[in-house]
């Protein structure tokens, strides 16, 4: 019997197409979904509270992939012309962060604040329908089997880059000035959504959130995955793995003992973001940032209300309109070409192990500025930051001297403030240990 030659070339082939297909690089799931297309507004959903002053809202529900239904706010200002976009995006366990919206509107930007799936409280979720609904908070996050799009984290992505889609088909949206703001998920978000969507973006603010989960907290958990599983949802859902492709302008806002974003996960997503980027480490606090510019915020409403650029109107106020003061002077460098850029902390070389040298390039003074150590602890979250007074010498230059005992080893930052306020930080830096003196060998 004579065999065919197209079955020889198929048998003599499939030990190389095998090996082929196993070098080629796997592709990325969200890649059918990144059209730029705004998607589908199937309905309105009406509002029957008072409207907000000097803005109009819209409540809308848009088709997401399948039979996934998204709620979103449409926040615009009611002057004419173009304006920024802002895209908000809420925390873990949250849903739509309309007053934010509002606030944002109400300061010029057309805003949109949609309900994120996957890492919102299907409990919150009244309006968005989809196959989370039916799940517990935080169930179906950390599986990518058979690949990414089985995540609820895949929903969630997807909600946000269609809401930035959306934002950027408002009539009234200026498309080559548009920021996102996003808190702890939603700052893991605002990493993804600034390095999927590349130069659609010029301004990104990340409070907590940020990538290589490997560093984090969620070690663990990712620890009880297959491995092959774990390195696919590293691959297409850890927010450090997208962050070379962010184009934007990038500042992340950390807490040194953070329960959930450790400094070494913040740092190494900061070292991966090609472009400008700048950054805080809040010592000594959670999920929090009590430093000027920071979460701290006036109890009451000054009185009689006297509008500014942060609170052009008297509600929304303080943490009902921001998470961090400073977003604003931020975003409005960036988007709107007002105001002086934030300071950048720059680390020097020095010579002497126990001395801390750097730089502040700064547009405005001063106000305070301070060393932060501790030593070495597996526990983020009890770590104790010592602070250390910082000598200023010529032309921006600091220097501050550790104590005998950092000698032994830790780690340390610099906290710096202006008189906005707004505060900064140098990069995340090790004290090392000196080496052992050598020996002679024993005879």
């Amino acid at each position: 019997m004579r065999i065919p030659s197209s079955l020889i070339l198929f048998v003599l082939l499939t030990p190389w197409l095998a090996l082929r297909a196993a070098d080629s690089p796997a592709p990325d799931p969200f890649a059918p979904y990144l059209t730029g297309q705004a998607p589908e507004i199937i309905r309105d959903v009406p509002d029957a509270g008072p409207p907000p002053e000097g803005v109009t809202v819209r409540r809308v529900i848009f088709r997401s992939r399948e039979d996934s239904e998204i709620f979103a706010v449409i926040v615009t200002p009611k002057a004419v012309g173009k304006h920024p976009g802002m895209l908000v995006l809420h925390g873990g366990g949250g849903s739509a962060e309309v007053d934010k919206a509002i606030a944002w509107g109400q300061r010029g930007y057309v805003a949109v604040a949609p309900d994120l799936p996957g890492i919102a409280n299907p409990q919150k979720l009244t309006e968005s329908k989809g196959r989370w609904n039916t799940m517990k908070y935080g169930e179906g996050r950390y599986v990518a089997s058979p690949d990414a799009t089985a995540s609820t984290l895949f929903d969630a992505v997807l909600a946000a880059m269609q809401s930035l889609y959306l934002l950027r088909a408002q009539p009234g949206v200026d498309t080559s000035r548009i920021g996102v703001v996003g808190i702890s998920w939603g700052g893991y978000m605002t990493t993804m959504v600034c390095g999927l969507a590349g130069d659609q973006v010029r301004a990104g603010f990340a409070v907590f959130g940020c990538g290589f989960y490997e560093f984090s907290s969620q070690e663990p958990t990712l620890q009880k995955m297959p491995a092959e599983e774990r390195e696919r949802w590293l691959r297409d859902l850890d927010a450090g793995r997208r962050a070379p492709g962010i184009k934007a302008a990038f500042f992340t806002a950390g807490a040194a003992d953070d329960f959930f974003f450790w400094p070494p996960a913040v740092q190494a997503t900061l070292d991966a973001i090609p472009g400008v980027k700048n950054h805080l480490y809040a010592p000594n606090a959670n999920h929090k940032v009590p430093l000027p510019g920071g979460t701290v915020f006036p109890k009451t409403a000054a009185e009689p209300f006297v509008p500014t650029p942060f609170q052009p109107f008297p509600t929304p106020s303080g943490s009902k309109a921001n998470w961090l003061g400073m977003e604003v002077p931020y975003f409005d460098y960036y988007l709107n070409g007002k105001g002086e850029p934030l300071p950048v902390v720059t680390v020097e070389k020095s010579d002497d192990p126990l001395v801390a040298r750097f730089q502040i390039a700064a547009p405005r003074p001063m106000a305070k500025v301070e060393v932060y150590w501790a030593t070495p602890s597996t526990d983020w979250m009890k770590r104790v930051w010592m602070p250390l007074p910082a000598t200023q010498g010529a032309n921006g230059r600091y220097e501050a001297k550790f104590p005998a005992e950092a000698a032994s080893g830790g780690d340390w930052f610099v906290v710096a403030s202006d008189d906005r306020p707004v505060t900064v930080s140098s990069d995340f830096m090790h004290l090392t240990p000196p080496a052992p003196a050598k020996t002679a060998p024993a005879p």
